[in-house]
């Protein structure tokens, strides 16, 4: 046997590996006979236990076999280990890569932000991506919880699939007394974010070719969801009450889901009136199909009514209700949940298993015990309290600045402002981003969020995370970078080429 190295290893390891080796060469055959521990520890210099150590180890992986009352043995599995000749390769083959799946050739991963050139790090009002700055005090009370559950003897251990019941039982309150939705605990199920319900939601729902509804514009992530599971989407363009089904209907005829965001939809931010939603209703009894209610950040309201949900509307389970927790606590929370008409109820955690056996049981029932003390109602509040005066700041800037040379729509919710510049081509959206950076600030364009897009530059702003005097500075800003472009555009018209690198931001 081969020298011991001199290495950090324990001396059982080393021994190990030295044994391998011997087996690998050849110097051991397999059903070859090892000296006894005892023989091997003298040999070695070293205790028996190391020795058993190694060959406990060796056997666990295969290359032994210990035999009650006649010793160790090389185990005879590795007979041709040694002996098999090497697989020669084709010398005109060329070897290819694995075969992907049609999911895996159309599913793509979203463009990622631009870097900011370091000369401008430090000093750039960012309102291209959603950022959620977590109130002081609302970490406090989760960390409070969390360290309250894990004092608990009965501390969660393995995540139920459906969700944590006293998570499920604290929605079905919330909603009851905030949404006016009436819903068991049962009916809900609690998934890792938006994103991992569209998902189940397209698995259990639509066939390769099934025809899906999707407004237009809406957040990237939603058509292609779809589009990855191989659907034939029909855009319904969003008008300034949301998606009119009569005006749809025959480019509709023989979908299986339209997907709706009518409590405040991305980007545009409109809200669909409840005749809307009532006619949205009856056309999918009319015609078999399935309504996902994206319920994205409709709690963020500047003193608006809400309208009934499609939800608590539906009388014949033809509608999946989808939210999430992230953007009202932190980033960080990946926790959403759904409400699944009951015919549909198991099936959809048949799929879900599938995927995963449920999501963090801890953060689970920590956002329970939030929501069972008042706590997670309270930070709505505060979110919204904070979000009003901001959107203001930057409306006016810009309205101050611009004045008619811009169109926001639907400004009555949410953390964005979703912005037409009809006075600038499509064409010129690179080269206002750009602009903008110069002047420090960061802003993003909503073509991504276009299956196509509009002739004219439009942009999403995300001020959530910014204070209000920066809101102020960036609305100047942007109105200069305008302004700029404006002159360029006027005097020359711009190139179509490289148009999009700045603008794919999701």
């Amino acid at each position: 046997m081969a020298n011991r190295r001199q290495t950090d290893e324990p001396l059982y390891a080393q021994i190990a590996e030295s044994i391998r080796r011997d087996i690998g060469s050849g110097r051991f055959q397999a059903g070859a006979r090892l000296p006894g521990s005892r023989s091997m520890a003298v040999a070695l210099g070293v205790s028996r236990i190391v020795v058993l150590m190694a060959y406990e180890q060796l056997e666990s992986e295969g290359y032994l076999d210990s035999r009650s009352g006649s010793g160790t043995y090389v185990s005879a599995q590795l007979a041709n280990t040694h002996t098999a000749a090497p697989l020669a390769e084709a010398p005109d083959q060329t070897l290819r890569e694995p075969r992907l799946s049609r999911l895996a050739q159309r599913a793509a991963l979203p463009a990622m932000p631009e870097a900011v050139p370091p000369a401008l790090q430090g000093g750039v009002i960012d309102l291209a991506q959603p950022r959620v700055k977590s109130d002081p005090r609302s970490l406090k009370a989760w960390v409070q919880n969390l360290m309250a559950l894990l004092r608990r003897r009965d501390a969660p251990d393995y995540p139920e699939l459906q969700g944590a019941v006293e998570l499920r039982k604290a929605v079905a309150g919330y909603l009851s007394v905030e949404r006016a939705i009436e819903v068991d605990a049962e009916d809900i199920l609690i998934v890792s974010g938006a994103q991992q319900a569209r998902d189940l939601i397209a698995r259990v729902l639509l066939d390769e070719g099934d025809g899906v509804g999707v407004e237009e514009p809406c957040h990237w992530s939603v058509r292609h969801t779809f589009e990855a599971m191989g659907a034939r989407i029909v855009s319904c363009p969003v008008g300034p009450h949301g998606i009119d089904i009569g005006r749809h209907a025959a480019a509709l005829d023989g979908v299986r889901l339209i997907n709706v965001a009518p409590s405040f939809q991305f980007p545009t931010g409109v809200v669909m009136p409840e005749d809307r939603r009532r006619d949205l209703l009856q056309w999918a009894y009319a015609h078999d199909a399935c309504l996902v209610e994206d319920d994205f950040d409709c709690e963020h309201r500047f003193g608006v009514r809400a309208c009934a949900s499609l939800w608590s509307l539906d009388r014949h389970g033809r509608v999946i209700h989808v939210s999430s927790f992230a953007r009202s606590m932190f980033p960080a929370l990946q926790l959403g949940y759904m409400l699944v008409p009951r015919a549909l109820r198991e099936r959809f955690l048949a799929v879900k298993w599938l995927a995963d056996r449920g999501s963090v049981a801890m953060q689970q029932h920590v956002l329970a015990a939030c929501i069972g003390s008042g706590q997670y109602l309270r930070d709505l509040r505060r979110i919204a309290h904070r979000l009003a005066p901001r959107h203001r700041a930057l409306h006016d800037a810009l309205q101050s600045h611009l004045g008619n040379a811009m169109t926001v729509t639907g400004s009555v919710a949410g953390g964005s402002l979703f912005v037409h510049l009809p006075g600038l081509p499509r064409d010129a959206t690179a080269t206002l981003l750009a602009e903008a950076l110069a002047r420090g600030v960061r802003i993003r364009s909503a073509e991504r969020f276009h299956r196509v897009p509009p002739d004219h530059v439009t942009l999403v702003l995300s001020y959530a995370g910014v204070p209000e005097a920066s809101l102020k500075r960036a609305g100047a800003r942007i109105a200069e970078a305008y302004l700029s472009v404006k002159k360029v555009v006027t005097c020359s018209p711009l190139p179509p080429t490289g148009r999009l690198e700045l603008a794919l931001h999701d």
